[in-house]
């Protein structure tokens, strides 16, 4: 009895100790109040943010790694939001580290890959600022629409700075619209907005309409006169581009009978080019004369400001002018569009997508694994009970001697079906050699064929990677390899699709491979990549589908 008491006594204790080590490790961090306020203050009032936390103490959390955490993830996001210069990313760096270590606070985690995307693209570093983007974009829980929001806008904003003219960066500023909207969030709905009333106003003329109308009517809503006069002033510049110079003044007429703030340059340049254009170079010589010439580092303003001198000189028939304005507005334009880092944020983004999914498939792999041990060892316990049940009863011998029989037979069924399986495996693996090397030599000669587009020996490279009928075997290689990780996908679409040729597979397949409009574009023989956008369109409508063609993947090509 003594000893039965002495056994549940320590068997408490040990419990006990377990539950204390749980909560201690469980705890949700007591964080300064100040703080606390601070985050809450920072989306609707950044300024006021920057001064509370500008009035901390850096001392006050010398030995609390919580509270100083914070207070580095805080004062990073409030400096960016309030357009602060940084020189290093060591401030950010100690935030990140901790909440790596401490990964069970994920909200604060994705904020700090966010801000360290930010600071790392000021430091001039794109192709880090992408990766650390796309860090925080699979760390948001699902039902983070915001931080997701956020970091596909930011995505969006990094493509168009460089000049990523394929459509990733529309694509990325229309998932961050979607977000934004789940959460309702209203103001970051007509950031994304504006975006794409600017992204899209050379490619797509009626989205960049509609998208500035829905920011006019949030913001009348909001009673927001800053954004009612930014949203009528890239109207004004939508409808010059579509050559609609009489909208574009009733624009402009609108900004006039506001209070003009920050944006009377831009408007002062926009009134000079319409009013050039309306044939009165006077009046656009006088809005022009109220404008700065140029604003240090701002290309955009100062070719806008050369254009509106441009269109003045050529309404009062200075054709000499008129010429040396515009070589002077061409080679600006060249200049900046002129962007080799956009090849690393393609490819930053590109490596990272294929590794997050592959240990996504390797933690599948595990799962799938773990639980045909489970299942596999509660068969076989089961199996032992009823063979020791049969046995003490000694009855049903018969049944006995056939169920071992059953079981052999089974046994060696199953050892067959493994051999084939671990054959299936060794086949897999290399037919995933093949495609791996085959895609790594064609991205290396596409890589040559874009740097070097007319070069002798760039040009025959690209006559060997530019898809031909001799090489088609190993395209339907590519197509098994494809099945495989995408639930059928090319087998399916062949039944479905009898219409669709060879080039047809082709594009479905590169384009479930992630493959770019440029890489496209090379092994297919376009000499254009935007085109590959309308041949992917075309071939949804030969298809019969009514969504788009990544949709179709995105649909049909999920391993169940």
């Amino acid at each position: 009895m003594r000893q039965m008491m002495k056994n549940q006594l320590y068997i408490w204790m040990m419990i006990s100790l377990l539950a204390g080590m749980l909560a201690s490790c469980g705890g949700t961090p007591q964080y300064d109040q100040r703080l606390v306020t601070a985050d809450g203050l920072m989306h609707d009032y950044p300024d006021s943010a920057l001064a509370i936390i500008d009035s901390i103490r850096k001392d006050d959390f010398i030995d609390q790694n919580a509270n100083c955490a914070y207070y580095n993830l805080l004062i990073t996001q409030a400096r960016y939001i309030n357009y602060y210069t940084f020189n290093d990313d060591s401030i950010i760096n100690r935030a990140l580290d901790y909440y790596k270590r401490h990964s069970a606070d994920r909200e604060k985690l994705t904020r700090a890959y966010l801000y360290k995307g930010a600071v790392m693209n000021e430091l001039h570093k794109p192709d880090s600022a992408m990766v650390y983007y796309k860090h925080a974009q699979v760390t948001a829980a699902p039902s983070d629409y915001f931080n997701q929001g956020y970091a596909q806008m930011c995505m969006g904003k990094l493509y168009h700075d460089h000049h990523a003219y394929d459509g990733r960066d529309i694509e990325k500023i229309e998932q961050a619209l979607d977000c934004f909207k789940r959460c309702n969030d209203s103001i970051y709905q007509m950031i994304c907005l504006k975006q794409l009333g600017a992204f899209c106003r050379v490619t797509n003329p009626k989205k960049a309409e509609d998208a500035l109308n829905e920011v006019m009517t949030l913001a009348t809503q909001g009673n927001d006169t800053n954004t009612i006069i930014s949203t009528a002033h890239s109207l004004a510049l939508l409808y010059f581009a579509k050559l609609q110079y009489h909208d574009a003044y009733r624009q402009l007429q609108r900004i006039k009978s506001l209070k003009m703030n920050g944006l009377m340059n831009e408007c002062y340049t926009t009134f000079a080019v319409v009013y050039a254009k309306l044939g009165m170079p006077d009046s656009a010589m006088y809005f022009l004369q109220q404008a700065q010439p140029e604003q240090d580092g701002n290309t955009s303003y100062r070719i806008n400001y050369l254009e509106a001198m441009s269109n003045i000189a050529k309404a009062r028939g200075d054709s000499i002018t008129y010429l040396k304005l515009e070589n002077e507005c061409y080679a600006l334009n060249a200049a900046e569009v002129a962007d080799m880092d956009i090849l690393n944020i393609m490819y930053a983004e590109n490596d990272f997508d294929k590794s997050h999914s592959d240990y996504l498939k390797s933690q599948r792999q595990r799962r799938n694994t773990a639980i045909g041990a489970i299942v596999a060892a509660i068969i076989l316990a089961l199996l032992i009970l009823a063979l020791y049940l049969y046995r003490v009863s000694h009855r049903y011998d018969k049944l006995i001697l056939e169920l071992k029989d059953k079981s052999q037979t089974q046994m060696n069924d199953l050892s067959g079906l493994q051999q084939n399986i671990n054959q299936m495996q060794i086949n897999d693996e290399r037919l995933k050699g093949f495609i791996s090397s085959h895609m790594g030599m064609m991205r290396e000669m596409i890589e040559a064929c874009y740097h070097e587009p007319n070069n002798r020996i760039a040009e025959n490279m690209k006559r060997i990677v530019k898809f031909q009928d001799s090489n088609k075997d190993n395209w339907v290689k590519l197509y098994d390899y494809i099945d495989m990780e995408h639930n059928n996908i090319m087998t399916h679409t062949r039944e479905q699709y009898p219409q669709l040729n060879d080039r047809d597979l082709l594009l479905l397949a590169l384009s479930c491979m992630g493959f770019s409009y440029i890489q496209t574009a090379i092994i297919m023989g376009y000499s254009n990549a935007t085109s590959v956008s309308v041949i992917k369109q075309r071939l949804a409508k030969k298809m019969g589908i009514e969504c788009t063609l990544n949709e179709y993947i995105e649909k049909n090509g999920q391993v169940q």
